[in-house]
């Protein structure tokens, strides 16, 4: 099948292209800059496009079957926005795979994507599923949680804390829930989320099999480093005044206030459609980080 990615440069992305490429499919990596040379295998056929540019994307779709759009931020900066990146950027896609005939979306959203949703994060990733819906176009959304493996934003920040502090800080209680998938095992979905035709116009939870409170997220990381470190219970309330301090000063900030609301609800769900539909069956964390983590 030939599918087009965007955000390939991304964590997500490229692993995606590596998972498409060795199940034989044809992939056009659609990047908003120019990787460095190398960066893809010479099979994958490069295209430059912005999500806020239509006209750049419908070229970049041109010939594909299915769109895995992956394109996001955690964080606003001072030219990406929540509406413009994630909300509008994706109805861009939308309008753009309309125009160049392509058959079938993969839309990256989120566990606790929802119109009354707590977060920005959240609201604009419910926006962005149902410009999805309303396409006309056959579609899959799978909503993940917390995605982890060689090269992600959250375990690598954890291994940093660990490796280089006697004390790991804890935003609030702890006791939130996260399910966390391996990067592999998402990308498996992701694949069959393209490729399979029954799945047309359906939403699943891709998470893995156990539900973990950050407090054990974090034993799980110490044990496979080999690493025992105290933690530093931080009250919710100053991680929100130091999340303001870092949004006035950096864009985008290390930490926000919406990524600590997200956090204190948790991010669970019920992962039974993705085992029977794509038949993939999510590895723990512990055998996860083993496979890279050291």
């Amino acid at each position: 099948m030939k599918i087009a990615v965007t955000g390939a440069t991304g964590f997500i992305g490229r692993h995606t292209v590596r998972q498409l490429l060795d199940e034989k499919h044809t992939v056009a990596a659609v990047v908003h800059h120019q990787p460095s040379p190398g960066f893809f295998a010479d099979t994958v056929t490069l295209r430059q496009a912005s999500v806020e540019d239509i006209n750049s994307l419908t070229q970049a779709f041109e010939s594909a079957e299915c769109v895995v759009h992956l394109v996001g931020i955690l964080a606003e900066t001072r030219t990406k926005t929540f509406e413009k990146t994630v909300s509008q950027g994706t109805r861009n896609v939308i309008s753009s795979c309309q125009q160049a005939g392509v058959r079938r979306v993969v839309y990256i959203s989120a566990i606790g994507a929802a119109a009354d949703a707590v977060s920005q994060y959240h609201r604009a990733k419910y926006e962005a599923e149902e410009a999805v819906k309303s396409s006309g176009i056959e579609y899959v959304i799978l909503r993940p949680s917390l995605v982890y493996g060689p090269g992600d934003g959250f375990v690598s920040l954890l291994k940093k804390m660990i490796k280089l502090s006697p004390v790991t800080p804890i935003p609030g209680s702890g006791h939130y829930k996260l399910q966390p998938i391996f990067i592999e095992d998402l990308t498996r979905v992701i694949a069959c989320a393209a490729t399979k035709p029954e799945l047309a116009d359906e939403t699943l939870v891709v998470a893995g099999p156990d539900q973990l409170e950050y407090l054990q997220i974090l034993d799980v990381v110490k044990e496979a480093l080999r690493k025992k470190r105290l933690n530093f219970p931080v009250p919710m309330s100053v991680m929100k005044l130091l999340a303001i301090f870092a949004e006035a000063v950096f864009k985008p900030a290390p930490i926000t206030r919406d990524q600590l609301a997200m956090l204190s609800i948790g991010n669970t769900g019920d992962i039974s459609q993705m085992r029977q539909r794509c038949g993939v069956e999510p590895i723990t964390m512990r055998n996860g980080l083993s496979k890279y983590l050291r």
